[in-house]
């Protein structure tokens, strides 16, 4: 008998390669993986869309212990207090209002200034090509409808990470997942962060939605040689001009709420407003005991349970009282005497909710006359704006010093920056009188422009094109003023701005007693 070729039958003592290293074996998986899902006939727009909503909403719910838990622990919570003022900012409209307020406060209203550029300079060609370049990457950022959005994440996480994308005539900030991000420096351009390579890992993220750097960043993590690699090599640094992090609260690297201070306070008013709720619910039931009647006769030894009705009898009666009754009363029977019980309790404490909503607006240091409730006091209300101007302002700091660090790089030899004067949504008018009177005594024009919310260059190119047909000589009459007007109904003084009247006069105004 022929005896069979080794090559013909398996060698049963032949075992699989070795893998020397689980963690290469798992990045070459994961390699294959990724290039599987990167490929065109796996995209899933469902999972594109799940990524971009895990950027800044959160699925996770909470109740007040585990909130309570987690404030007196933040640097151990961090990922989760995010989560938590994703939460409250989804359930609770005073945490959300308050939010959307204090980001809309202001008004990204900006001039450019040339920092190393002599009157000279600014007669030249270069100077004038530089200047232009440095208004359109301005205007490409969109100040005025980009940073109100960041500073709203800011206000309810502390910090967003963003990334510069250049898409040749746009540029564009991209946020990045907060998860994924952890700061490792402070620079002279603010904070550094590294990314979490391993993002690129997940199912459905395509690294080509992302600047094109990333694809070297990524080439370089999975084919890391293995006999130089750190724990740490999957956390890639980012350039902090290119990757800018906008933090609230930069005198510390954690990540912790700026209304973090308010989360309990917000969980307050849904928790009394359940209280209410079940008061209200009680204070329609009521409850009608009815007495099983005891024999009379005393004769003889005293009979426990002696009743006089048979409870079969008993339990009929009831049966039809409750039949004959409306929904929310209902009929008990026992040996005792009838009475009737409601749950009617102080009318005080109907407003149990409001006391919640006024004890948020005070341990956030707003007034409720901004939202709808509370008693109007204009010098109050006045004192409260500024306080929550200046809660904000100083973020106008962090994003002049973005945008002037990224023109460095763009501009050439002459160097611009970006000024956002103290202006917000309150004080716009107050600050076009100072501007207006200042520009009388020869300062600059520019700045009233910009208390307007007119951008000094559209300014420019509108009077510009005036002059040119002879706007004002040709097609517009002298504005009617007082000098040659008469008395009208509208005579008398000025009025007195909101800001300087009085508690009397703020009353006066309100109620027309002028006109009464």
């Amino acid at each position: 008998m022929t005896r069979k070729s080794n090559k013909d039958t398996p060698n049963a003592n032949t075992n699989p390669p070795k893998i020397d290293d689980s963690e290469d074996y798992a990045l070459q998986f994961a390699k294959a993986l990724s290039n599987s899902y990167q490929s065109g006939s796996l995209f899933s727009p469902l999972w594109q869309n799940e990524l971009l909503k895990s950027l800044n909403m959160s699925p996770t719910t909470f109740d007040r212990k585990k909130i309570e838990e987690m404030i007196k622990n933040p640097k151990a919570n961090e990922d989760a207090l995010k989560d938590l003022s994703q939460y409250l900012f989804n359930v609770v409209m005073q945490f959300n209002r308050l939010v959307n307020y204090y980001s809309t406060i202001p008004t990204f209203d900006s001039f450019l200034v040339a920092t190393n550029a002599d009157d000279e300079d600014m007669k030249s060609t270069a100077f004038k090509k530089s200047r232009r370049k440095a208004v359109d990457i301005v205007e490409k950022l969109s100040p005025k409808s980009t940073f109100p959005n960041i500073l709203k994440g800011v206000i309810l996480e502390d910090a967003k990470f963003y990334y510069v994308r250049e898409f040749g005539d746009s540029v564009a900030l991209q946020e990045m997942p907060a998860k994924y991000c952890k700061i490792i420096n402070k620079t002279e351009y603010g904070y550094q962060y590294a990314f979490n390579m391993y993002y690129f890992l997940q199912s459905g993220v395509n690294i080509n939605d992302f600047a094109p750097e990333f694809s070297e960043y990524y080439s370089d993590f999975v084919n890391v040689d293995k006999n130089r690699k750190d724990r740490y090599f999957y956390w890639q640094p980012l350039d902090p001009i290119k990757a800018p992090v906008f933090k609230f609260d930069e005198t510390r690297a954690g990540l912790t709420p700026p209304l973090m201070g308010l989360f309990l306070d917000s969980a307050e008013i849904e928790h009394y407003k359940g209280l209410l709720k079940t008061k209200t619910e009680l204070e329609t039931w009521k409850i009608i005991v009815g007495q099983i009647p005891m024999k009379s006769d005393t004769k003889g030894a005293s009979v426990a349970n002696n009743f006089a009705i048979d409870p079969n009898v008993a339990g009929q009666y009831t049966a039809i009282l409750q039949a004959g009754v409306p929904n929310g009363v209902k009929v008990a029977t026992t040996p005792f005497e009838l009475k009737t019980v409601d749950f009617n309790q102080s009318q005080t404490q109907n407003n149990i909710v409001g006391f919640s909503q006024d004890n948020f607006y005070q341990a956030a240091g707003s007034t409720p006359i901004l939202f709808g409730s509370g008693t109007v006091n204009a010098s109050g209300l006045q004192a409260s704006i500024k306080v929550d101007e200046g809660y904000v302002l100083h973020m106008y700091r962090q994003f002049e010093r973005f945008i002037n660090s990224y023109l460095k790089s763009k501009t050439g030899k002459y160097r611009h920056k970006v000024v956002f004067p103290d202006i917000t949504v309150f004080n716009w008018n107050e600050k076009l009188e100072a501007y207006l009177k200042a520009a009388q005594f020869g300062y600059s024009k520019t700045l009233v422009s910009v208390a307007m919310g007119i951008n000094p260059e559209d300014m420019q190119n509108l009077l510009a094109y005036e002059n040119s047909i002879d706007l004002v000589e040709k097609y517009l009459v002298p504005l009617s003023s007082s000098h040659v007007q008469n008395g009208n109904k509208d005579g008398g003084r000025p009025k007195v701005s909101d800001s300087n009247i009085s508690d009397d006069g703020a009353k006066t105004r309100d109620l027309d007693l002028n006109n009464r």
